[in-house]
C-alpha cells in the first residue's frame, strides 16, 4: 500500500475517533465510563494523526515529530483503557489527583525523551516511510522496550480487574464484562503482532487501528446499549435470589437488566421476546404498552402503586431513581412483585363486605318491618296501643299551637249487629273501610290508632278545641257516606266521637284519653251517631236526616 493510502486510512480513523470521543463527552454525566472513553479516543486520534502526518508528508519534521506523537498517544491511550477499567469494575470509582499525575508522568517523560536529540534514538530511530516511498529502518531502542514493558503491565492490571469482575459477576453483568474483555484483546493483540512484524525494523504501525475497533466496542457497549450505568453490588448475592421481579431502566426508559423474577414475569405479560432480547429494548415494548399505560395511570400511594397490567395479573411497583456521587441521574430500579393472589383475596372480602352489608341492611329493613307491625294493627294497619302509650310517654304537648294536643276517640255504632247478621268477615270489611277513612283523613304529625275491637283514636297534635270538633266531623260524615253490601243489601255503619285537648280538659296524656272517653260515652248515651267534645254540649249530626242504620238494628 502507498504511503498516501496508508495515510487516508489513519486519517479516516483519527476521524472516527474524534467522533466518538465527542459523542462520549456528550454522555459523561450518565457513566465516568464515559469520560475514560473520551481519554482513550483522544489517543488513538491522536496516534492516527501522527500517522497521517508521518505517510502523508514524509518531510523531515514530520519524521522528528512522529516519535514524540506517538510516544504521548500510547501514553494517553493506556490510561485510559486503566481508567476505563477501573469504571468498569467499580462505576462509583472516580481517579483523585494522585492517580492522574501517575497516569500522565509516563507519556509527558516518553514524549520529551523521544523529541530531544540525545535520546531521540534510545527511542526509537528510523520511523517508516520516507516521502520518496523507500521504507527506513526502524529501531526501537531501550526506552521503547521499557515503554512496552510499562504499558503491557498497566494494560495487564487493568485487564486483571476485568476479569475478576467477570468471574464474580452473574446474568447481564456477566456478559457484559465479556464483551468489554474481548474488545480490549483485540487492541492487545494487534499491538502485539505489529511489534513482532516490526522485529526487523520494518512494516507499519497499526496498532491504532486495532485501539479504534476496541475504543468503537466500548463506546456502543457504554453509549448505545447502557451498560454499567448502574453499580452491580451484590447483584448475583441479593437480585438473582429475590422472589420480586426487579428491572433496571436507564434514564432513556431502556431496559439494561432483570433478574430471572423479572424475565419470567415479562413472559407472561409478552411471550414473544425471549430471554437476552429484552435487553437493550425500551421497557415499554418488553412490558407492553398497555401495562405502562395502566402504570402511569395509576396513582402512587405510599411510595408504590398496584395495578392490574392484564386480567387477573396484580402488580405491586415501586420503583427508586439511582444517581451518582455527584447526584446525576443513573437510571431507574424497579421491582414488581405479584400480589395477584392478595387481590383476589381482598376482592373476595369485599365481596364478602359486600353481601354482609346487604344482609346486615335486610336484616334491619326486617326489623324495622317487625318494629312497625309491633305497633301496627294486624287487620286495618293503623297503629295500636302500644304505640299510642309510646307516644304520649314521650312529649304529649309537642304540638305546633301552644303546647296543645287534641284526641279524637271513635266508636262505631251498633258494630256487633253488623257481625251477628253478615258474619265477622264482613265486620273485617266495614272495619278497615273505617280505617282506609281516618289514615287518608289525618294530616303530617297525625296518628290514627285502632285502640280494639271497633273503637279507634286520633292525635291532632297542635289542633285546639274547635279544630279538634271540625275534624271530628268530617270524620263521622265520611263513615257514614260509605256505603256496604252484604248478602245483597246496602248497609251504612256510624260513629260515635268524643273529643278532648290538652290542656283545657286534662293536665295530663292519661287524664286526657279518659276526658276523650266520657264525651264518647255522651255522644253514644244522646243518640250515637254524632261528636261531643269534653265538657260543651252535646253536638248532634251536622247532616239531615241521619243515614239509615243497619236493617237489624
Amino acid at each position: 500500500m502507498t504511503p498516501h493510502r496508508w495515510a487516508l486510512l489513519f486519517a479516516c480513523a483519527a476521524v472516527v475517533a474524534l467522533v466518538t470521543a465527542v459523542l462520549a463527552w456528550q454522555r459523561r454525566d450518565r457513566t465516568f465510563a464515559a469520560t475514560a472513553l473520551v481519554v482513550t479516543m483522544t489517543g488513538v486520534a491522536t496516534w492516527s494523526g501522527a500517522s497521517v502526518l508521518l505517510y502523508g508528508n514524509g518531510s523531515e519534521t514530520a519524521r522528528q515529530l512522529y516519535p514524540s506523537l506517538l510516544m504521548g498517544a500510547v501514553g494517553v491511550v493506556v490510561g485510559g483503557i486503566y481508567v476505563f477499567a477501573r469504571a468498569v469494575v467499580d462505576p462509583s470509582w472516580r481517579p483523585d489527583r494522585r492517580t492522574v499525575g501517575l497516569l500522565a508522568i509516563e507519556p509527558v517523560v516518553m514524549a520529551v525523551l523521544a523529541a530531544l536529540p540525545a535520546t531521540r534514538a534510545l527511542v526509537m530511530s528510523g520511523n517508516g516511510l520516507a516521502g520518496t516511498g523507500i521504507e527506513e529502518q526502524v529501531t526501537l531502542g531501550p526506552i521503547f522496550g521499557a515503554h512496552t514493558l510499562y504499558s503491557y503491565a498497566v494494560i495487564g492490571l487493568s485487564y486483571v480487574r476485568l476479569v475478576r469482575r467477570w468471574w464474580t459477576a452473574a446474568g447481564i453483568f456477566r456478559r457484559q464484562i465479556g464483551v468489554l474483555l474481548c474488545a480490549a484483546l483485540i487492541g492487545t493483540i494487534g499491538n502485539v503482532v505489529t511489534i513482532v512484524l516490526q522485529l526487523d525494523g520494518r512494516g507499519t504501525d497499526i496498532t491504532p487501528l486495532f485501539f479504534l475497533v476496541t475504543g468503537l466496542i466500548n463506546a456502543w457497549a457504554v453509549l448505545r446499549l447502557g451498560f454499567l450505568r448502574l453499580v452491580p453490588i451484590a447483584r448475583e448475592q441479593v437480585v438473582d435470589t429475590v422472589p420480586d421481579a426487579v428491572l433496571v431502566i436507564d434514564p432513556d426508559g431502556v431496559l439494561i437488566d432483570l433478574n430471572p423474577a423479572a424475565d419470567q414475569l415479562l413472559t407472561a405479560l409478552r411471550p414473544q421476546l425471549v430471554g437476552p432480547d429484552r435487553i437493550g429494548r425500551l421497557l415499554a415494548e418488553v412490558a407492553g404498552e398497555h401495562a405502562i399505560a395502566v402504570l402511569n395511570r395509576t396513582e402512587r400511594l405510599d411510595g408504590h402503586r398496584v395495578v392490574e397490567v392484564r386480567p387477573g395479573l396484580w402488580l405491586d411497583v415501586r420503583d427508586t431513581l439511582v444517581s451518582d456521587a455527584r447526584g446525576r441521574a443513573l437510571g431507574k430500579i424497579v421491582v414488581a412483585r405479584d400480589v395477584s393472589e392478595q387481590e383476589q383475596r381482598r376482592a373476595a372480602v369485599e365481596e364478602l363486605n359486600r353481601q354482609l352489608a346487604e344482609r346486615v341492611r335486610e336484616i334491619e329493613r326486617l326489623r324495622a318491618e317487625l318494629a312497625e307491625e309491633a305497633v301496627r294493627d294486624p287487620l286495618t294497619g293503623l297503629h295500636n296501643r302500644r304505640h299510642l302509650d309510646r307516644v304520649l310517654a314521650g312529649d304529649p304537648g309537642s304540638g305546633a299551637h301552644d303546647d296543645q294536643l287534641a284526641v279524637i276517640t271513635l266508636d262505631l255504632d251498633h258494630f256487633k249487629t253488623v257481625n251477628d247478621r253478615f258474619g265477622h268477615m264482613a265486620g273485617d270489611t266495614v272495619l278497615k273501610a273505617v280505617a282506609r277513612l281516618l289514615q287518608a283523613s289525618v294530616r303530617d304529625g297525625d296518628t290514627a290508632v285502632r285502640l280494639g275491637g271497633e273503637e279507634f283514636l286520633v292525635l291532632l297534635p297542635g289542633a285546639d278545641r274547635e279544630q279538634a270538633v271540625v275534624r271530628a266531623e268530617e270524620m263521622r260524615r265520611g263513615v257514614a257516606a260509605v256505603v256496604h253490601a252484604f248478602a245483597g243489601e246496602q248497609v251504612r255503619v256510624t260513629v260515635s266521637a268524643g273529643v278532648a285537648v290538652l290542656p283545657d280538659d286534662a293536665a295530663s296524656a292519661a287524664a286526657l284519653l279518659e276526658a276523650a272517653d266520657r264525651a264518647l260515652y255522651t255522644a253514644k248515651a244522646t243518640g250515637r251517631d254524632r261528636v261531643v267534645a269534653a265538657g260543651d254540649a252535646r253536638h248532634g249530626p251536622s247532616d239531615a236526616p241521619a243515614p239509615e242504620p243497619v236493617p237489624a238494628v
